[in-house]
């Protein structure tokens, strides 16, 4: 199992020098960081676990100014050092940087009081009690303490080993939470280029794995691109794991396209692609209150924009627009941030993706209200049963008793039932074949929701699928056929009249494919093995009989003028038809049995 653990204090502490001790790698990367003798962007080393697997340790910058690349580098981490130098004590980025932690909800952090050689016992009794009692005064806890000084080696072997059993006890809980919530996922903090590479990512991935040639989504893009090459920790590898520094190497995309706080993503449907988003605030965690309708900055992941802030009146629910849309994640922490400035505003949780229609609006709110303090995926599948009558089923475990599974989604019985009684009645209405597109409009459903309705109601025999076209009726999809079926299918339609002719072609297992096409309605025999399509015979059975009164006869020259069919399919056709009970032989002539509109009555 992989592990990232990050630190987090004020400037000038000695988090980049205790790193260094740990790992032995300085994450000085950017010469202004060498020069300046502080951290700007997120640095990155590791050092190996008691069982040989590595750690990722995050640098995170201390200057109030670099507060938001702070949200980008602790949003993924499995523990936090936080750090107090001994000579200096608690500082007002100190509780800047708790109040982070607090907001993005890690509780696994360990107290480092770091410079240790520069203070004596009394000193360094003094800074320990300060900071644990602002720890239990912001968020809540009293953490762990460890004494070291990286200058001298003091106490680092110790933190070393504390880590790793921290580790150990904390993470596997917290992990299978999140990886219930959440698919493999990925929040870009690199972008570059490598020569001979390409574009190449990084950052660190959560709740699932990685592989080379896998497909992956990159959101908010939706383009879809492929792992050419995965590295993590200076290896090159072939899987990735949860959770763990990736340096992930994409086909498909160039550098430009891509920045950073954009998302890879294993599945498609397992985020929010909004530039809307509703959030549940901790309201009693900061003085600062929001105003209706200002501007702040939003982070969460190592994505942050600029966003406009509504707060429902009497809640502590509020209505972010965003600048840029982004993918988040349903429950995921969410850090406010003054516009032009450093000062936390707020922080919470994302409770809802999207806009919201008017109509709607009040409902939610009532319905995100009661959500308990710690919602789980069900109080999610909940609110849209109760507002929609359907809800996204994922990867989660969940009661679905009570509800009818389409696909990935589930629906009421009532809405299930009531959607089904709207998509007959536009059919029959309209007496023409729709697509997806045309019927999510009348029917009121997006369009990933009513495609897997479509879809159960075909595999139930309901509906008639032909191509990207529903109609009413019962039998096998097309869609549903096999991939030799459906090009048997095609060349039969390609030949029209002039009949598919099954020993003139050479496709492995066609006459077991011909043999299942005309059991599901698909195609007509004829003498001679000439196969036609179903719809072509019924029309010509049409053309053939329309007008004519039952017991009627008419001569076989009179049903070529019709249809303009050849005697070498013509006399098949009308074989066709009186095995069908369409018609009988009387001496040259054909005699009607059947009249047209009786039969499609």
């Amino acid at each position: 199992m992989s592990y990232v653990v990050g630190t987090a204090g004020h400037v000038d502490h000695g988090k980049s020098a205790l790193i260094k001790a740990l790992t032995g790698i300085d994450t000085a990367h950017l010469p202004q960081e060498k020069k300046r003798g502080m951290t700007i962007d997120l640095g990155f080393a590791y050092f190996k676990h008691q069982d040989g697997t590595p750690v990722g340790v995050i640098d995170v910058p201390g200057h109030e100014r670099f507060i938001r690349n702070m949200v980008a580098g602790v949003w993924s981490l499995d523990m936090v050092l936080f750090v107090v130098a001994a000579d200096e004590g608690w500082m007002q980025m100190s509780t800047d940087h708790l109040k982070v932690i607090a907001s993005m909800g890690i509780d696994n952090v360990t107290l480092v009081i770091s410079k240790s050689d520069l203070a004596d016992d009394d000193m360094l009794a003094l800074v320990e009690e300060e900071a644990l009692e602002q720890f239990l005064e912001i968020a809540g806890f009293i953490p762990d303490s460890v004494v070291v000084s990286a200058h001298q080696q003091k106490g680092i072997d110790e933190l070393r080993q504390h880590i790793c059993r921290k580790l150990d006890n904390h993470s596997d809980d917290a992990r299978q939470q999140t990886a219930v919530q959440r698919q493999a996922h990925l929040y870009i903090d690199r972008v570059f280029t490598v020569n001979g590479v390409g574009t190449t990512v990084t950052g660190s991935l959560c709740g699932g794995e990685f592989h080379v040639g896998q497909k992956l989504i990159l959101q908010p893009s939706g383009r879809e691109v492929q792992v050419k090459s995965l590295q993590s920790y200076h290896q090159n590898i072939e899987t990735a794991q949860p959770v763990s520094r990736v340096a992930i190497a994409l086909k498909g995309v160039k550098k430009k396209e891509v920045e950073r706080g954009f998302c890879l993503m294993a599945s498609k449907e397992s985020g929010f692609i909004v530039d809307e988003v509703i959030v549940r605030l901790d309201g009693m965690l900061f003085e600062n209150k929001c105003r209706n309708n200002s501007e702040v900055e939003v982070a969460f992941g190592t994505f942050n924009t600029l966003a406009k802030i509504f707060v429902f009146k009497g809640t502590n629910l509020a209505r972010l627009r965003l600048k840029e849309p982004t993918c988040c994640f349903w429950n995921q922490r969410a850090l406010l941030i003054q516009h032009g400035g450093s000062s936390i505003i707020n922080c919470g949780a994302v409770v809802w993706g999207g806009a919201v229609a008017k109509q709607h609006r009040n409902k939610l709110y009532d319905l995100l209200m009661a959500m308990p303090e710690h919602p789980a995926w069900e109080d999610y599948v909940t609110i849209n049963m109760s507002l929609y009558g359907y809800a996204k089923r994922g990867d989660h475990q969940l009661d679905e008793s009570g509800y009818k599974a389409c696909g990935d989604w589930l629906f009421t019985e009532e809405c299930f039932n009531n959607s089904h009684q709207a998509i007959e009645s536009i059919l029959k209405q309209e007496q023409i074949d729709l697509s997806v597109n045309e019927l999510s409009g009348k029917v009121q459903l997006p369009m990933n929701v009513l495609s897997a309705l479509l879809q159960q109601l075909v595999e139930d025999g309901k509906l008639k699928q032909s191509g990207e076209l529903f109609s009413l009726g019962s039998g096998r999809s097309e869609a549903q056929l096999s991939p030799t079926a459906k090009q048997i299918l095609e060349r039969m339609s390609q030949a029209e009249k002039q009949g598919y002719e099954a020993d003139k072609e050479k496709i492995p297992g066609a006459q077991k494919e011909l043999r299942n096409l005309v059991r599901l309605g698909f195609a007509v025999p004829l003498e001679g093995k000439i196969y036609y399509e179903k719809g072509l015979y019924d029309n010509l059975v049409n053309d053939i009989i329309e007008g004519r009164e039952v017991n009627e006869r008419f001569k076989i020259s009179d049903a070529r003028d019709r249809t303009g069919l050849s005697r070498k399919y013509m006399i098949p056709v009308l074989n066709r038809m009186e095995s069908d009970g369409w018609i009988k032989r009387v001496e040259n002539d054909r005699q009607v049995l059947r009249a047209v509109e009786t039969a499609l009555a």
